[in-house]
């Protein structure tokens, strides 16, 4: 009954104060009552009066906007806590359809029960016709709106506002908006514009269209993600240390950053990392300007020389370009007298001036990877012939994996503290960031001290992922030998894991629900399946957790250990129960599809890079 009064306080109407406010002697408690913001546990932000502009992103100007209930303007309704969304009757992501986006009552119901409770709804008629054709079609929206109104509480009397002019013909960023590109759009908790995402729903495929038949209740995501974003930001720890990585770089492939990072005394004050990540578009929108499709992207640790260069000053050959040769006749370029002989005559002549390319000297050095583990590297004679260059190491150390969006933009903060111990080292990292782009890059580490009863200190490298087409490949995956130190205080299993391919049977690796066990010192075997394959919403529901909602593109359906526009989470199993501290354990891995080794048509795989964490 509490909760059911609270939703029903609008942020225009006070709350009462309860009875734990009245103090003992009859009074009434000094402090005033908590805002409605407060009662539904959301942070305030004060209304900030901006500049006209119709950027994404820019901070939303105010405007005074016409209604069936008279003027409403933006910064009078806003409680501190709000979202507003602008739904036009055709946006032009969602037109041509069988059904009008604001037609089917069933979309209307669905809409009231995903909405968040403090958004603003305002419904904007924007095809042609006069002011008797816009009250009509808002006079028919409002019919199927009304009695979800009553059903779902007075609380949204206030909140739905249906707009009498047009979409085009409304004041400033407003109108522009809807005008052009004219998706919808939004303004979100910090006050910012927004544009709207795709409406399609996974359940109305139209084989007809080729593609998915909108839904108005799919605008709830928008709002639910804005609630996540706020909420995301009022949990960053403001006294994190933060190490620029990537700053407005433009990626499209691999892009390369060196990065100055906190000696190894300042690391070892930290026992917490996040990757804050944000991927944007270029251009000035998202759906045309965004890439089209999943994929992968990572940041990966480069090696360095585990050595000092000791052929710095060696004496060496250098790398040689091939020089042409000229025949006879000077101008025929050539590499041997055969090359110069003439078809038509027979005749041949000699080819001079030629000499073959000559490849560097090179040697093999020793490269140190973040993870603890070593490879071989390569010393290149350096142009001048008077001694190797540094040693060039690999740049394949995983610290974090994302799925980029389908034509959006995203942000996503991350926790990977159980790979801390990779930045522990005091040493200046080169980081590379590999994706399809292109994308405009900001990525920083949050470092900070959480006070954790342990803290990471120590991996050891585990396996790989592998394909998964042929039988036989869990052979691959031989027994391993870890050591745990004697001083070990918890010991935990750490895997990143994706499938991908679709292969036949299951659609295999991206939509079928691989098991993978884990069996440490022949214990109970630690078996990690796929919890949302086969949920046609399985990724929707994660728009809680960041992803990127109203994709264009089928971002909704759960996937192997996925999301399109989403994080990859590392997945952390303490398996502190069954090692001995001092002694070594055993570890062996194996995946299976419906109880046995997967055997598809086609290209199928898992990404996995997994390790063995031990905390002090």
């Amino acid at each position: 009954m509490l909760l059911t009064l609270l939703a029903c306080v609008g942020p225009d109407k006070e709350p009462k104060p309860s009875t734990d406010a009245v103090e003992e002697s009859g009074g009434v408690d000094s402090e005033a009552p908590p805002s409605w913001c407060e009662e539904q546990g959301l942070s305030e932000r004060a209304w900030v009066e901006a500049e006209d502009s119709d950027d994404l992103y820019a901070q939303a100007a105010d405007v005074t906007i016409e209604t069936t209930n008279g003027p409403v303007t933006l910064s009078e309704i806003w409680s501190g806590c709000e979202n507003f969304l602008f739904i036009p009757s055709e946006p032009s992501q969602a037109t041509g359809w069988p059904d009008g986006l604001w037609d089917l009552k069933k979309d209307v119901r669905t809409l009231f029960e995903n909405i968040p409770e403090n958004t603003h709804l305002f419904f904007v008629v924007n095809e042609q016709g006069n002011s008797d054709y816009r009250n009509a079609e808002l006079a028919a929206l409002k019919e199927l709106i009304d009695p979800q109104v009553e059903q779902n509480s007075a609380h949204w009397d206030s909140r739905i506002h249906y707009v009498t002019d047009r979409a085009k013909t409304l004041d400033g960023w407003l109108g522009q908006s809807l005008n052009n590109p004219g998706w919808g759009v939004g303004v979100d908790r910090f006050q910012r514009i927004r544009y709207i995402g795709s409406f399609a729903d996974p359940t109305r495929y139209n084989s007809s269209y080729g593609w998915f038949e909108p839904n108005l209740s799919m605008v709830a995501n928008e709002a639910r993600y804005y609630n996540m974003e706020a909420a995301r930001e009022d949990a960053l720890d403001a006294d994190a240390t933060l190490v620029q990585v990537f700053d407005g770089d433009r990626v499209a492939g691999s892009t390369y950053v060196d990065v100055d990072m906190p000696s190894s005394e300042e690391m070892a004050a930290y026992d917490t990392v996040e990757i804050d990540l944000y991927m944007g578009c270029e251009g000035d929108g998202e759906y045309g300007y965004c890439p089209a499709w999943d994929y992968m992207a990572y940041v990966y640790l480069c090696g360095w020389a585990g050595e000092d260069n000791p052929y710095e000053t060696s004496a060496c050959q250098p790398s040689v370009a091939e020089v042409m040769g000229l025949c006879d006749d000077g101008q025929t370029e050539c590499r041997s007298d055969e090359e110069c002989a003439s078809e038509d005559t027979g005749i041949s002549s000699t080819c001079s001036g030629y000499s073959a390319a000559i490849s560097a000297d090179t040697q093999t050095g020793t490269c140190a990877e973040a993870d603890g583990t070593e490879h071989t590297g390569t010393y290149t004679c350096n142009e001048g012939g008077t001694g190797y260059d540094e040693l060039s190491c690999g740049c394949n150390t995983e610290l974090g994996r994302w799925i980029t969006t389908y034509h959006r933009e995203g942000r996503w903060v991350h926790d990977v503290s159980a790979l801390l111990p990779m930045l522990d080292d005091g040493v200046d990292h080169t980081f590379r960031f590999n994706t399809t782009g292109p994308y405009e890059l900001d990525m920083k580490l949050r470092l900070s001290n959480q006070d954790k009863e342990h803290r990471p200190e120590e991996l050891t490298f585990l396996y790989d992922g592998v394909n998964i087409r042929s039988g036989g490949y869990n052979e691959s995956y031989q027994e391993l030998s870890v050591d745990i130190p004697s001083d070990a205080t918890k010991v935990e299993l750490v895997t990143v894991t994706t499938g991908h391919g679709m292969s036949s049977p299951g659609n295999c690796a991206e939509f079928c629900d691989l098991h993978h066990h884990w069996t440490i010192n022949d214990t109970e075997e630690i078996v990690l399946d796929q919890p949302w394959v086969g949920d046609n919403y399985g990724c929707m529901t994660q728009v809680d957790d960041q992803t990127v909602p109203n994709q264009y593109g089928t971002w909704w359906y759960g996937r192997g250990g996925w999301c399109p526009g989403k994080h990859v989470d590392p997945i952390v199993t303490d398996i502190t129960d069954r090692v001995t501290p001092g002694e070594t354990a055993t570890v062996w891995y194996q995946n299976t599809y419906n109880g046995s080794e997967y055997s598809g048509d086609n290209w199928s795989h898992t990404i996995m890079t997994s390790w063995i964490l031990v905390s002090r």
